[in-house]
């Protein structure tokens, strides 16, 4: 995900939902009886609660249409709890009570991240200055990628059959298509033997060493062994140590930058709220120590 959604999407549940319900489109009955009717805007509104992933789910018509059946059981249950009364049952009211005061204090929260929210200019700029400040974790070691061809020791003439390949490539073979065919490396193999990139510290020692010590892109070693087998190794890339581009981590540094933000905001509106509360020590030391195992 990039910034550009990550920003937009504060706030989003509230205003998608004022949209909704302020859009001219006609509403369609989707299911209807017993004095209860479910349509298109509710689902709609229902949806956009509900993550991307879950909602990828719903994309087939039995999967909607479950998904509408139960949306309709519950409201038919809702109204039948009414007709037995059971909204005046005290427990349920409570239910009822708590359910309000987490939506709206939701709401309220959605309200002060909108209110909050920075610019992406200004996300760019804390970003900027969080990158210099910290140069240090943005050091990288070393680095290079390589492919190679692995003959396994248990293979009968291991060295003999990767000396052979070794002059198939000297003759000008193929490497990516010789290591798909020959390597006995499954996990690089199919990638026509590439690594990746790796650091020091992440081969084993005689490979490693071999790959840090080649110049340019395109060279291949000669065969060289380790507990493994046989390997022959080209260089594909070498990157010198240095700074990480801020081009790479920018993306990371401005969501960082976003939920410091709107995290302080609400922290800040918790402060205020606090300020005018008078707690009973006493009363909440009692209240904890009662919650406290009783001794065997």
């Amino acid at each position: 995900m990039n910034v550009n959604t990550l920003i937009k999407r504060a706030g989003s549940n509230v205003v998608a939902v004022t949209i909704l319900m302020s859009s001219q489109v006609f509403a369609q009955v989707l299911v209807s009886g017993q004095g209860v009717s479910i349509d298109t805007k509710e689902i709609q509104m229902e949806l956009e609660r509900v993550p991307p992933d879950a909602r990828s789910q719903l994309s087939s018509p039995a999967a909607m249409q479950n998904n509408v059946a139960n949306i309709y059981a519950r409201r038919v249950l809702a109204q039948d709890a009414i007709k037995e009364g059971l909204d005046k049952n005290f427990l349920v009211m409570a239910a009822i009570e708590k359910a309000k005061e987490r939506i709206l204090s939701d709401a309220m929260l959605e309200k002060i991240d909108q209110k909050n929210q920075p610019s992406l200019q200004d996300l760019e700029a804390w970003a900027q200055s969080n990158y210099k400040a910290n140069a240090k974790k943005y050091e990288l070691p070393e680095q290079v990628r390589a492919s190679h061809i692995l003959i396994r020791t248990a293979e009968p003439d291991a060295k003999a059959k990767a000396e052979g390949i070794l002059k198939e490539l000297r003759s000008g073979a193929d490497f990516a298509q010789v290591a798909k065919a020959k390597s006995q490396d499954p996990g690089s193999a199919a990638k026509g033997g590439d690594l990746g990139f790796f650091v020091r510290g992440r081969m084993i020692k005689p490979f490693e060493d071999t790959a840090f010590s080649m110049a340019k892109a395109g060279d291949i070693s000669e065969v060289i062994e380790s507990p493994f087998g046989f390997h022959i190794i080209r260089l594909d890339e070498k990157k010198p140590a240095g700074l990480q581009p801020f081009a790479e981590v920018k993306d990371t540094l401005m969501r960082q930058a976003q939920n410091e933000i709107l995290n302080k905001g609400r922290f800040d509106e918790k402060d205020r709220i606090l300020k005018g509360a008078t707690f009973n020590a006493p009363a909440i030391e009692a209240l904890a120590k009662a919650q406290a195992p009783a001794a065997k």
